[in-house]
Parts: C-alpha cells; structure tokens; sequence
C-alpha cells in the first residue's frame, strides 16, 4: 500500500498488515496492480479512513474500498456491479455500498 509520510498514523504492526492485505484483496478485486495504477493511493487512503473508522475486517475493509473506486468510475460515466462481503457474524452476503 502506497502512503505518503503525511498519511502515516501511528498504527500497530497487525493494524498496517490488515490495511495491506485489504488493499491488494480491494486492488485484486478491480483488477488492478496495488503498486503501478493511478489510484492507488486513493485506494489507500480509502482503506485507511475506514479502518480509522472501526471497521476491522480485511475482506470488508476491501469490499468498501473497491466500491468506492467503482463510485469514482461511475461518476466518469462508468458502471460495474458492486462487490460484495461476507458478514462475519452472520456469514451471510450483504451489499456493502456505503
């Protein structure tokens, strides 16, 4: 996950290597590179802000994040279905749009 020196919070080490793994699982999911495209830092300071927020749980952290970039390219003129992620309680799918 790209971040500038601005962006870096004091985190613990497990915190960082759940941002990271949402971050490649959100870029895998918009078929992406998480190092080389345009937006990955936006991708990451996406992450951030909602891992910032309470939600902890890589593969939803991940499910939002690639929905906001999808937002993004639906305001280009773009429009792909939204991602989806498991509730961890319930283990049922939901809509994570937000």
């Amino acid at each position: 996950m790209a971040l500038l020196d601005k962006d870096r919070r004091i985190f613990a080490s497990s915190d960082w290597e759940i941002m990271q793994a949402a971050h490649e699982r959100a870029s895998r999911m918009l078929d992406r590179c998480p190092k080389t495209h345009p937006r990955c830092n936006e991708l990451a300071r996406t992450i951030l802000t909602l891992f910032d927020s309470g939600i902890r749980d890589e593969e939803e952290l991940a499910a939002m994040a690639a929905n906001r970039e999808l937002g993004v390219l639906a305001a280009r003129g773009h429009f792909h279905k939204p991602f989806l992620a498991r509730t961890a309680a319930s283990g049922l799918t939901s809509d994570t749009r937000h």
